[in-house]
């Protein structure tokens, strides 16, 4: 079975306990061998899953059902040699004076708006981000 990376954006619907559904998700994933990274942006979510293909899928496929979730866009999908968030089953970087820098840096205009990014910006800033937030 392969390792795979797949990256996804969507927009939040509605209220919700946000910090609940991250517990909740953590939990799943570390059951199901999932590891990866979420940003929370402007009532966007970047999300990026690794794990096995089959299992990264099915993940895929209940987020795309989620009422909570809005205008779902795969944006990257690969096969990896090695996971590149293997610490965290998910892993939160969010909004903040520190990370703001960053997302300029990889957004096209002064807004951040994760559909105008590549595949591979994305997982360049999700992963540049979660070196800064866990030096923090």
């Amino acid at each position: 079975m392969f390792l795979v990376s797949l990256i996804y954006t969507s927009e939040m619907t509605g209220s919700m306990d946000f910090m609940d559904i991250l517990e909740v998700s953590r939990a799943r994933n570390e059951r199901e061998g999932i590891t990866g990274v979420l940003l929370f942006c402007n009532n966007n979510v970047v999300q990026c899953l690794e794990g096995s293909r089959e299992t990264v899928n099915n993940t895929y496929a209940r987020i795309v059902q989620d009422k909570r979730h809005q205008n779902p866009l795969l944006v990257d999908y690969r096969i990896l040699s090695t996971r590149l968030f293997s610490e965290w089953s998910m892993g939160y970087v969010p909004e903040s004076s520190i990370t703001q820098p960053t997302l300029l840096k990889y957004s096209v205009s002064q807004d951040f708006e994760p559909r105008l990014l590549s595949g591979e910006s994305c997982l360049r800033m999700l992963a540049e981000l979660t070196r800064k937030v866990s030096t923090v």
